[in-house]
């Protein structure tokens, strides 16, 4: 509330003001009440008084802002640290997945590896050696047996014609040892063929499973699933494959035959007795020329004291 009251002279006009709580006061006319209350008597002062409270409240929305910004600074702040730990706990869980994946898939490498490997393990140079022996006593025996026959087939022979211990008979055994060293040579030249072929058929089997060991990698992915759920699947789906290559491995180690096969030798010993023959001729006609010249003499060939 204010009262105006005149004033002489050039000065400001003066005014009285009763403040909102009852007071009276003077003061230069103009000073919005507002600021009477506040205690402004002069013009000067009261604009001095607004401008103050203008700085004050730029100042006041300077702070809020810079506060609101600051806040906002740190929910960004808050956000992106959340975002960036999600990301890093993501990331360690998806490594510690991919460990685990990758040391699973290693160790089912391995163990599948090992156990073709040990499968095959009995066919050693020993086990090689030992069925190129067994296939040569085989042979042998076939050998021996022929021998003998045809040992009884010379005996009879020449005890038929009369020409027993004779030269054509030391001819047909030189014949049948020759016969004899020349078939077990072979044999032992076709047992290790034998042996070869079934340790080339063994090597290809075993190399053709551990690729296929080797391969059942390719099954799955080589990047870990999404949880640990998706990695046992993963592994488990390969371990089944490996399985499965195993029980290949044992069906062929089975079927590998330990006891060899000698093919036919045929008729070692065959035509001794014809070939014979022209020995004993020869020797007969000698014979027959040892018995004239001997009548010549008076002497007899088998009597030659």
């Amino acid at each position: 509330m204010c009262f105006k009251g005149g004033g002489g002279g050039g000065g400001p006009q003066m005014q009285i003001y009763r403040t909102s709580d009852g007071n009276v006061t003077f003061g230069e006319a103009g000073i919005p009440q507002q600021y009477v209350d506040k205690g402004a008597t002069t013009t000067a002062g009261y604009q001095l008084m607004a401008q103050q409270e203008m700085n004050d409240r730029q100042l006041a929305a300077q702070k809020d802002i810079a506060t609101q910004q600051q806040q906002f600074n740190q929910t960004q702040f808050d956000y992106q640290k959340q975002l960036d730990d999600r990301q890093k706990a993501e990331a360690d869980a998806q490594a510690g997945r991919q460990t685990a994946y990758d040391t699973g898939r290693s160790d089912l490498l391995r163990e599948g590896s090992g156990q073709i490997e040990s499968a095959f393990a009995r066919f050693s140079p020993d086990y090689f050696k030992q069925y190129a022996g067994d296939y040569m006593a085989k042979a042998r025996d076939e050998v021996n047996y022929q021998k003998a026959q045809a040992s009884r087939d010379i005996n009879y022979d020449t005890a038929r014609r009369g020409v027993l211990q004779s030269q054509d008979y030391v001819n047909k055994y030189g014949l049948l040892a020759e016969k004899e060293g020349r078939a077990l040579a072979e044999q032992s030249n076709a047992a290790e063929d034998a042996a070869n072929q079934l340790r080339g058929q063994v090597t290809g089997a075993k190399s053709s499973l551990l690729g296929q060991v080797q391969a059942s990698q390719s099954i799955g992915s080589p990047i870990a699933g999404p949880d640990m759920g998706a990695v046992g699947t993963a592994l488990q789906t390969q371990r089944q494959a490996i399985s499965g290559i195993q029980n290949q491995a044992g069906d062929v180690v089975a079927s590998v035959n330990p006891v060899p096969t000698v093919s036919s030798l045929g008729s070692i010993f065959g035509g001794l007795i014809n070939a014979g023959a022209a020995g004993l001729s020869g020797y007969q006609a000698n014979r027959a020329l040892s018995a004239y010249n001997a009548g010549l003499s008076g002497t007899t060939p088998f009597n030659r004291g």
